[in-house]
């Protein structure tokens, strides 16, 4: 029976209202029918999907087990390719300490009258050729005598500064991570040494940070060659401890010292440039000098300034 069946028996009252009566039932039917014909399509979409998963599901996985995931590449190793890609072949010369390589910039020095080999060892996380003022040493020195060996540092220890909740094992976890780190050190500045010695003349290491913290501890334990004369750039190590181990041993090392930073440096360089004075000071020792010079862009060296107070330092140690 539809909608005009049933109005045609209700009472005559209600006939009144049998067109309104009629459109909303004939609205109810037609929603009724499209909310049907939906259920219909949304029941045959469920009954095709699994056979369309099950065809593309084992494309996928397979595709997927074909992907290899290359580990990234260590940043000393990306520093190693950049120097043998951009630098003369000439220029890069590998040296081998112990089981392990690592990568030297020598530059022969362009004057009649050699003075000596000039090392120059930058910071942990710095390449060869990135501190300004290292570099600018390596181009400028060959033209006033000096054979310059710009040596590739190796990554500073993963592990290093400590995370430890307690000090004692900060202190334990530190120890181990930099005496791992200095047996390594120790076979790279040796084998550099080495390769100096080829060259007439004396030996001068200017280095830069922490690597002079660690440097001249093994200068003091004689584990390695020592030089004719050091200079340190900014240098500093990471902890209060470290930093006054490594101000006590300056002061006792019988080595003659340049210690130069900048009025702004690391707030760390800043701070312990003072305590090795004091200590160095206290220590009465004779051959050391310090010098903070004026810069513009934070831990940027002014280059004429700092050439000029290598070669007036050296000149009154009398070389």
């Amino acid at each position: 029976m539809d909608g005009v069946t049933v109005l045609r028996h209700l009472p005559f009252n209600l006939h009144l209202f049998r067109l309104p009566a009629l459109l909303l039932l004939s609205l109810t039917v037609t929603q009724a029918a499209a909310q049907q014909n939906e259920e219909q399509e949304q029941e045959e979409a469920a009954d095709k999907a699994p056979e369309s998963y099950e065809y593309a599901a084992p494309s996928y996985r397979i595709e997927r087990s074909k992907l290899k995931i290359t580990e990234p590449v260590s940043w000393e190793q990306l520093q190693r390719d950049d120097l043998s890609h951009y630098l003369k072949p000439a220029t890069v010369t590998p040296l081998l300490a112990g089981p392990e390589d690592f990568i030297t910039l020598i530059k022969n020095e362009l004057t009649s009258n050699s003075k000596g080999v000039a090392i120059l060892l930058p910071d942990w996380q710095q390449g060869a050729t990135t501190p300004n003022s290292l570099n600018y040493l390596r181009k400028t020195l060959p033209d006033q005598g000096w054979t310059t060996i710009a040596v590739q540092p190796y990554e500073k220890p993963p592990q290093y500064p400590s995370i430890a909740l307690k000090p004692s094992e900060q202190e334990e976890e530190n120890n181990t991570s930099l005496e791992q780190y200095r047996q390594k050190l120790t076979a790279m500045m040796t084998a550099v040494m080495e390769k100096a010695k080829t060259y007439p003349g004396m030996f001068l290491v200017i280095v830069q940070g922490s690597h002079a913290a660690l440097l001249t501890d093994l200068y003091q334990q004689e584990k390695v060659p020592l030089p004719n004369a050091l200079v340190v750039l900014s240098s500093y190590m990471l902890t209060a401890t470290e930093n006054e181990a490594y101000a006590k041993t300056l002061a006792q090392t019988e080595l003659p010292v340049l210690d130069l930073s900048l009025k702004r440096d690391h707030p760390l360089a800043v701070t312990n440039a003072r305590l090795r004075l004091a200590y160095a000071d206290k220590e009465m020792k004779a051959s050391y000098r310090q010098r903070i010079l004026n810069n513009f862009a934070t831990g940027d060296y002014p280059e004429q300034s700092l050439l000029r107070e290598i070669n007036s330092w050296l000149r009154y140690e009398g070389w």
